[in-house]
């Protein structure tokens, strides 16, 4: 049988783990400490973090495929809570009351994860066996492919490192080798030490995380259950550091492969970038929770509310939140619109002679209501532009017309302070503008230009390198 990956014992960073980064959590970590000072002024940070850690115990085992659910449904528990009355029959592959008692164990595990920081004890192979016994608690048997190719499942041993190999053939039939069951406590036990200097270093909490679980993933040392220990692990370092439980979708499931794969070659930076996307889009939650769970329970209490919301239209409750807005305005300018017109005249200049072409680069004075309206869905947060809107827009002409589109907007049901930008590909003949992968960015106040001008630069080169690819397979 093939080997299309060879297991090999764990190693510290290849890399100085500086380099892994682009820094984005510092300055988003004071944005976070503002907010949470808001959440608790109004008195909804319970709430939130109710909601918050839900949705961890419910996305934990759906990527898993542990069980499925229906997004309907799913939003339901986040909101109301895990009960398996809120399961209707069909809504998931397994039986509700068994999957709310799955889910239940998976944010009991939590709970104990905030305990476990809130003591300040030390990461030891002793509690990452007891994870695993909390989180599959409800979890009886797992499912074994002999080497005829035959599925049968077996008794699963809860907090008890594997006794047999449990590596995965892939879809081309080669195998995905984890460390043999014989060095699985070796392995552990180097893992929780270099652990443990990383922390002794100030080893910053999204590159560790992302260092500890790939690390983890490659011992996998449990028969079953390794993915959900492995996103446990990660969030303790995310916790401990006062950042959220890492959520990871069942919609980046591929993203989130690719990044394994690449940390496999040696490459971790894009595991730091997807942990980093992850910490950020919970900050958005908690300004979008905030306002939804203000409560609204008499026509006074709607009248403030319309008060707020007017009030925070065209103002912003703290003057340095305006330095968001500058901040994007000179990217803008200096960045965004720079390079798309070089990317414009390298165009021009590598075709030269060619009939009827044409590469030019507009500002648009505003995205379509149809576009906007996709947007939120697309991007999975509130889009306004109304409190802030730009878009540049590079128009490629060959008789027929695509453009790429870089378009900024202002986050949240009401302005924080926190700017997005999206690009987005529109080709002839489609009259909605298609996401481009990974082509989202965010601006925050707390950030200088020049940190933002250094982060946005890579990302520019990886979007504009997108669109041109899909827009060339059209050609």
């Amino acid at each position: 049988m093939p080997t299309g990956h060879k297991w090999r014992p764990i190693t510290d960073f290849e890399h100085d783990p500086k380099t892994l980064t682009d820094g984005e959590l510092g300055p988003l970590s004071r944005v976070w400490e503002r907010q949470k000072a808001e959440l608790i002024e109004q008195g909804t940070l319970s709430e939130f973090e109710k909601r918050l850690r839900r949705e961890w115990s419910i996305e934990t085992g759906i990527i898993e495929n542990v069980y499925t659910l229906d997004r309907g449904v799913t939003r339901t528990l986040i909101e109301k809570g895990i009960d398996a009355a809120l399961i209707p029959h069909g809504a998931s592959n397994r039986d509700g009351v068994l999957v709310a008692r799955i889910i239940q164990d998976h944010y009991d595990a939590l709970e104990v994860m905030f305990d476990f920081v809130g003591r300040t004890r030390e990461l030891s192979t002793g509690y990452i066996k007891e994870m695993h016994a909390a989180l599959l608690r409800n979890q009886e048997t797992y499912m074994v492919v002999d080497q005829f190719g035959r599925a049968f499942e077996k008794q699963l041993e809860k907090g008890q490192y594997k006794a047999t190999p449990n590596s995965p053939m892939r879809p081309d039939g080669a195998l995905h080798e984890y460390c043999p069951p014989e060095h699985v406590a070796s392995e552990m036990d180097r893992l929780v030490a270099l652990h443990k200097e990383h922390e002794a270093r100030g080893i910053v909490p999204e590159v560790e995380a992302a260092w500890l679980h790939h690390r983890f993933t490659q011992i996998h040392p449990f028969s079953d259950g390794n993915g959900r220990v492995a996103r446990a692990v990660a969030t303790l370092v995310f916790i401990k550091s006062g950042w959220f439980p890492l959520i990871v979708k069942r919609d980046q499931w591929t993203q989130y492969i690719d990044a394994l794969e690449k940390a496999d070659s040696d490459d971790l930076r894009p595991l730091v970038a997807m942990f980093v996307e992850a910490q950020r889009d919970t900050l958005i939650l908690a300004s979008e929770v905030a306002y939804d769970v203000k409560p609204v329970e008499s026509p006074h209490d709607a009248i403030i509310a319309v008060r707020d919301r007017l009030l925070q239209r065209g103002r912003l409750p703290h003057p340095e939140w305006l330095a968001a807005k500058k901040t994007a305005g000179q990217l803008f300018q200096s960045s965004i619109l720079q390079r798309l017109r070089q990317t414009a005249a390298e165009l021009t200049a590598e075709t030269v002679g060619g009939k009827g072409l044409s590469f030019t680069v507009g500002s648009v004075a505003q995205m379509s209501d149809k576009t906007r309206s996709r947007l939120d869905e697309w991007i999975g947060h509130t889009v306004d532009y109304d409190e802030y809107g730009r878009t540049a827009q590079l128009t490629l002409n060959t008789g027929r017309v695509a453009s790429l589109f870089l378009s900024l907007y202002a986050i949240g049901p009401k302005f924080r302070g926190l700017i997005g930008v999206v690009a987005l590909l529109r080709l002839e003949g489609q009259d909605t503008l298609i996401p481009i992968k990974s082509g989202t960015f965010q601006i925050n106040y707390e950030e200088t230009l020049e940190a933002a001008q250094a982060r946005i630069s890579p990302w520019l080169d990886r979007v504009i390198a997108e669109g041109l690819n899909e827009w060339r397979r059209t050609l």
